[in-house]
């Protein structure tokens, strides 16, 4: 914990930070009152979500630690002596087949996140559970490969604090081996690690899994924040420990050279680790080992495990990165901040009307309502039925590829140059034992059905980027419209903050509150494929109407559509492997006859190769459709957010004419109440800038900070 006291300290005033926006904008409570000596809250609903999200996610740690390797490395028993607890110990270990974030000081439970399922507000579907029901149902077996097929990634909530308190969540991966490492998922969590620890078996270093792997993800990127750790180090004599850290400097010594070429020592040397983490864990958990000599308690301090876990903790909260972390909040909350004037403003402005003309606002706004309702519905229906389109247009798309492949087969390979003769068929049906040979010999096959496929699937790919234009086109077109349509109702409440709000609402990752602005200024298909994107720049342009095309986002869908079908229809059903396997039986059953030819291999392959393709179907359209959602859950964030702020402001309106009437409250007590809120909040912030920066804030200060 010693690394991690000035993180701690940070953390805890950001939350308490986060805590306070969330009472002094959202519903008011009156039991608060006690605590603040005012009333807080602005009924800023989905802006206090949002608050309470931020404040969930900061409570799970701001720092990441991704750790990868080899099944057999020791991750599990590495976690579990970081943990100090054994709580992976049969559970995970050399079964892991999915992502698991660890996050510490929390109810024991575990929380799936699933692939592609959201409900309705584009939030994903999870799946809650006791650790031992976990353990119990989602094991993977020889019988059951797919269990973890529709699982994006797993959350292990433990009570108990991890390294740097709750500061730290640990991030287990599946081993370099699996065919499926590589996922979206591992892509996702790795990019976004502040560290990553790589594990090798000390008594098998770099096998070919831990070369190529660490060729691929490691090698000549400059990477800072990898570290290495060579585990079951114990388990090797005195010399083999020394041949292993020459080899390790020579393995590694690509991902320790500088831009300049030259082998960075000191980084090497802060990096790289050689540990014993299952005498480390037994050492923790207080429980004994045995040995030859009898049961014995194991000592720490000798299985390096201290060191490598002192290292992570200096590398993480050296040169500011904890302030770097929350310096990402403090946007977030000026632009609450800026949210809140502008709400007090319409507060103070409702007392200063006239009842009747408050009734009459609220009348007229009533008559709106139904309107507006269908307009929200009509955005809604806009962006499902651009998916169902797409979607459909992509299986016909997937049928005529696959009709294309089948006729076109015999023409393509009757007369192949591929070169065959009568050894290299008995040399092929019958070599059991040299792979390298059999590869070989396979390979051209597999070259040449692999080159067929893609032409036709690239084919498939640009048909699909043609329709999938046309359709966005009409998507535009249709929220054209809809956007009209609510411009022509002269909506009465402001919109000056429209941009502020969608901005927090993408980082933050919460709901989207509409609560200032000009509908003149916004571009309704805009916001909605900066939401796709997640992309603040993006959703501003839309809001300031700089272009009506987002040609950007149309290449991000192509793009990962695209990537689709390269991964999961290409690669996968028409791998060597499988090739390798057809071809064997294939020239086993020919009983190797002397007159066969390479042609009539290639000419055997196609009814099972486009049995194994057309199998794949389901799976493409399943993670286009995963792929697609995201259209879907723009445009029920967009319809959703309007509806608060509709919902809101009639509540506001109807809040403010019966305060009137009742004389309840007054102008000036509101104003009081209302000037305490600001003046907390820009004292919550200040204080905050003040510990990561050196210099308190005043309010033009936060103003600035908002843009």
């Amino acid at each position: 914990m010693s690394n991690y006291g000035k993180s701690m300290e940070l953390s805890q005033k950001m939350q308490e930070c986060l805590r306070t926006y969330a009472d002094m904008i959202g519903t008011p409570a009156p039991e608060k009152k006690a605590v603040y000596g005012f009333m807080p809250g602005l009924h800023m609903s989905v802006e206090e979500k949002m608050l309470e999200n931020q404040l969930d996610k900061l409570e799970e740690g701001i720092f990441q630690v991704l750790f990868t390797g080899g099944f057999s490395a020791g991750k599990s028993t590495l976690l579990n002596a970081l943990m100090r607890k054994d709580i992976l110990r049969t559970a995970i270990n050399a079964e892991t087949a999915v992502i698991t974030k660890i996050v510490f000081g929390r109810d024991e439970q575990v929380v799936i996140y699933m692939k592609g399922e959201h409900n309705k507000k584009g939030e994903s579907i999870t799946k809650k559970m006791s650790v031992q029901k976990f353990f119990e149902e989602y094991r993977v077996s020889q019988e059951d490969e797919n269990k973890f097929a529709n699982v994006d990634y797993v959350v292990l909530y433990q009570p108990e604090d991890g390294i740097g308190g709750s500061l730290v969540q640990l991030v287990d991966s599946p081993g370099t081996e699996n065919s499926n490492a590589d996922t979206q998922a591992a892509r996702r969590f790795a990019e976004s690690a502040n560290a990553i620890v790589h594990l090798i078996n000390s008594t098998m270093p770099f096998i070919e899994d831990d070369k190529e792997y660490i060729a691929s993800h490691y090698a000549n990127k400059h990477m800072k924040n990898i570290f290495f750790v060579c585990n079951r180090f114990d388990a090797l004599d005195e010399k083999a420990q020394e041949e292993l850290k020459q080899s390790t400097r020579k393995q590694l010594k690509d991902v320790f050279t500088d831009e300049k070429g030259r082998f960075d020592e000191k980084l090497f040397n802060n990096r790289v680790f050689y540990t014993d983490a299952y005498h480390s864990l037994n050492a923790r958990i207080g429980k004994q080992v045995k040995t030859p000599f009898g049961m014995m308690k194991c000592d720490d301090s000798v299985t390096g495990v201290p060191e490598f876990e002192e290292a992570l903790g200096k590398y993480l909260t050296s040169d500011d990165r904890d302030k770097e972390a929350f310096k990402g909040y403090m946007s977030q909350l000026a632009s609450k901040y800026v949210g809140a004037l502008n709400r007090i403003e319409t507060i103070l402005d409702g007392y200063r009307k006239g009842i009747d003309q408050l009734k009459k606002e609220r009348d007229d706004f009533d008559g709106k309502k139904a309107q507006l309702e269908t307009i929200i519905s009509q955005i809604e229906e806009s962006c499902r039925n651009f998916v169902f389109g797409i979607l459909s247009s992509a299986k016909n798309e997937y049928n005529s590829c696959m009709n294309r492949i089948n006729v076109g087969w015999d023409d393509h390979f009757k007369n192949t140059n591929i070169k065959f003769g009568f050894s290299d068929m008995i040399s092929l049906a019958w070599n059991k034992k040299n792979d390298a040979k059999v590869r070989e010999k396979t390979k051209p096959f597999a070259d040449a059905v692999q080159a067929y496929v893609a032409q036709e699937l690239d084919r498939m790919g640009k048909e699909l980027e043609k329709s999938m234009v046309v359709q966005l086109q009409s998507l535009e077109k249709q929220l054209s419209i809809q956007q009209q349509q609510l411009e022509s109702l002269e909506l009465p409440f402001s919109l000056e903050d429209l941009q502020q709000s969608l901005l927090g609402g993408i980082s933050g990752g919460g709901g989207i509150i509409i609560d200032g602005g000009n509908w003149t200024e916004i571009n309704l298909f805009q916001v909605v494929m900066g939401i796709i994107g997640m992309d603040p720049e993006i959703v501003a342009g839309g809001i300031n109407g700089k272009t009506s095309n987002s040609k950007a986002i149309v290449d991000f869908l192509i793009k990962n559509v695209l990537e689709y079908i390269a991964i999961y229809v290409v690669a996968w059903p028409i791998g060597i492997g499988m090739i390798i396997y057809r071809i064997s039986n294939m020239v086993k059953g020919m009983k190797a006859e002397k007159n066969t030819r390479a042609a009539d291999i290639l000419l055997g392959m196609k009814e099972d190769t486009v049995r194994a393709l057309k199998a794949e179907q389901d799976r493409y359209v399943m993670e286009l459709e995963d792929q697609l959602s995201k259209v879907t859950r723009a445009g029920s964030i967009m319809a959703d957010s309007i509806r608060t702020t509709v919902n809101d402001y009639s509540v506001h309106l109807n809040d403010t004419i019966s305060k009137l009437k009742s004389k309840s409250e007054n102008f000036d007590t509101e104003t009081e109440r209302t000037n305490n809120i600001k003046n907390t909040l820009l004292k919550e912030i200040s204080e905050m800038n003040q510990m990561l920066d050196g210099k308190p804030l005043t309010d033009s200060d936060v103003r600035k900070l908002a843009v």
